[in-house]
Order: structure tokens, then C-alpha cells, then sequence
């Protein structure tokens, strides 16, 4: 693989920062270039020639870098950076500000340039995917002007104007705090706290009909703290409170927790082959009623009791419709 002068820069990072000849071979020698710890010094001597390039040698180890105040647009994305901007683009833009994923798309078609150099790396993106463990849904679409009003709302801590559609055609107008944002899914969720309610909010972005941002600074939830919030179960849905939960499962479907436990104080007691009894404490959510409903025949929950009501009369009722 040839060696270009645009692969060396890359790997220079801005001064007071600096990367030494060592560090560079061995990230060169990873993204299979033959290059050698000699010749690559030989080459930045001669690179500081032509760009404003520095080695830093006051002090061990001695190090390469990019002037500070050289123009941002000496140096190049390395492959490494290229793929982790073209994986971000993928998987992580519905997750950042509108304003951000278009400031990026310069980097993001740099980044495709780039990968047409290595056929290794750009095999990589052909063969690596995260999916999700649920059966997919398509994504509902979201106009660009709600996504830029919520996106703009959350970063500056602003209250807005919304008009929502809280289903069969009913659209309902509020000013509401803009707290944050949770991709779950296919389905973004603005975190909104009411003046009038106590308790923080869950709309559902695409039923948003239009948001205005006001320059009134956000007051109702000045101690919101998004990852306790995620942990009361909110995400759930419908927390109802935690419980001990006892499941007996069947035909094998317990085997897969001894390598992805339910949580790190799950016990997992085999009392027969191929048979399992799961008990820990959770929130009893509709998500987690979800993930019992889907091993269908091969679980029996045994406690809580109400729960345990529940999915009897659940099944009974399915029973009923395949017989009917």
C-alpha cells in the first residue's frame, strides 16, 4: 500500500500534542503499510519542508506534530478516523443535533474518500452491522424544522411551543420545558416537563406538529437528572413498581442468561435439564412483559402473583381465539 503524504499528516495531532516516529510506524504497520521507523523519520524531515510540521525534541520521547496555528485544513482523516466517522453516520446521527450531523458531511464524504484507498478497511464497513435485537420497524418520519426546534430546544435549555397529536387526530397545544432526547428504537422521544404536572413527560417526536422555541429559559426541572430518570423504568413503560419476579423457564429458554444475565443480581438455579428459574428484583415494566410474552410456552411466571394472574389470563385468552 503506498504511503502518501496526506497518511503521514493525518497521523499528527495538534501541538502542544505530538505523536513519536514509534507510535506512527506502529499505526502505519496496523493499516498495512511497509514502512519501516527509519524511513518514516526520514519522511517527516522532509514533510516539514513543505508543511508546518514541528518535532518536538526538549524533552523524551520525541514527538511529531501539526503547528497550532497551522490551517485546519493541514492533514487529513486517518482510516481509522474515516471509519469511526462513516460508523457514526450509520448508527449514531438520529442521536446528534441537526446543525452537527450537516456540519459533518464534509467529514462524512472525506471519510468515503478516504476508504476507497484501503480495500481492508472498506471491506470492514461491508462486514460489520449493529442490530437490534427486536423485530425492526420502519422508522416514522419527522419534519427537519420539529427535528431542528427540539434538537436547538434541548441544547440551549429553552421552552417550546408545541402542537401534539395524542392520537385519533386530537392535537393538543402546550409550552413545555425541553429536557432531553432518547433514541429508543425507531422511535425518538423529547423528554418535556409541563408547567401544570409533576412528573417529567414522554412525547414521541413524530407526533409533533410543529415546535417553535421561545427565549424563555427552561424552569420546571432545574435537578432533572436523565439516567435516574431512565433507571426509575420510564423506558419500560408504565413502571408499576419493582418486584421480585420468579420465572420458571422452559425447553432451554433460560440458557442464554448465564451468558447475558437479566441484571448483575439475577439468580439462575437449573432444576432440571433444560429447565430454569429466574428470580431477581425489577421494575415490572410493559417491556418487560414484552420479553416474557415472547418465550411464550417455554415460561410460567410464579411470582409476582399479580403477575402472575395476569399472564394466565392472557394465555387463556389467546387460547380462546386459536380455538374459535
Amino acid at each position: 500500500m503506498r504511503l502518501t503524504d496526506q497518511d503521514l499528516l493525518a497521523l499528527l495531532p495538534r501541538s502542544p500534542e505530538k505523536r513519536s516516529t514509534t507510535e506512527i510506524f506502529e499505526r502505519l504497520a496496523r493499516s498495512g503499510h511497509a514502512v519501516t521507523a527509519r524511513s518514516i523519520q526520514r519522511r517527516l524531515v522532509k514533510l516539514s519542508g513543505k508543511y508546518p510540521i514541528v518535532s518536538d525534541e526538549r524533552s523524551k520521547p520525541y514527538g511529531w506534530s501539526i503547528m497550532r496555528d497551522a490551517p485546519p485544513t493541514i492533514g487529513a482523516i486517518s482510516l481509522q478516523e474515516a471509519i469511526a466517522l462513516k460508523m457514526g453516520q450509520r448508527y449514531l446521527t438520529e442521536a446528534l443535533p441537526v446543525e452537527v450531523v450537516d456540519d459533518l458531511r464534509t467529514y462524512f464524504v472525506l471519510a468515503d474518500e478516504k476508504l476507497k484507498e484501503s480495500k481492508l478497511y472498506r471491506a470492514w464497513m461491508d462486514r460489520v452491522r449493529l442490530i437490534s435485537p427486536v423485530q425492526p420497524l420502519v422508522k416514522p418520519r419527522i419534519a427537519r424544522s420539529i427535528l431542528v426546534a427540539c434538537y436547538d430546544a434541548v441544547l440551549k435549555g429553552l421552552r417550546l411551543q408545541l402542537k401534539y397529536e395524542k392520537g385519533a387526530g386530537t392535537i393538543k397545544e402546550y409550552q413545555a420545558d425541553a429536557l432531553s432526547i432518547v433514541v429508543r428504537g425507531p422511535v425518538t422521544y423529547l423528554l418535556v416537563k409541563f408547567e401544570w404536572a409533576d412528573d417529567v413527560a414522554l412525547l414521541a417526536m413524530h407526533r409533533i406538529r410543529s415546535a417553535v422555541v421561545t427565549e424563555q429559559k427552561n424552569l420546571g426541572a432545574p435537578d432533572f437528572d436523565l439516567d435516574r430518570f431512565i433507571q426509575t423504568g420510564a423506558f419500560g413503560f408504565f413502571p408499576e413498581g419493582t418486584e421480585l419476579l420468579r420465572v420458571h423457564m422452559y425447553d432451554g429458554a433460560g440458557t442464554h442468561l448465564l451468558e447475558t444475565p437479566f441484571s448483575a443480581a439475577q439468580e439462575l438455579k437449573e432444576v432440571a435439564a433444560g429447565e430454569h428459574v429466574l428470580t431477581v428484583r425489577t421494575q415490572i415494566t410493559q417491556q418487560l412483559k414484552w420479553w416474557l410474552l415472547g418465550f411464550g410456552e417455554r415460561i410460567e411466571v410464579l411470582a409476582p402473583a399479580s403477575l402472575r394472574r395476569e399472564f394466565k389470563g392472557r394465555f387463556q385468552a389467546a387460547s380462546r381465539r386459536y380455538e374459535a
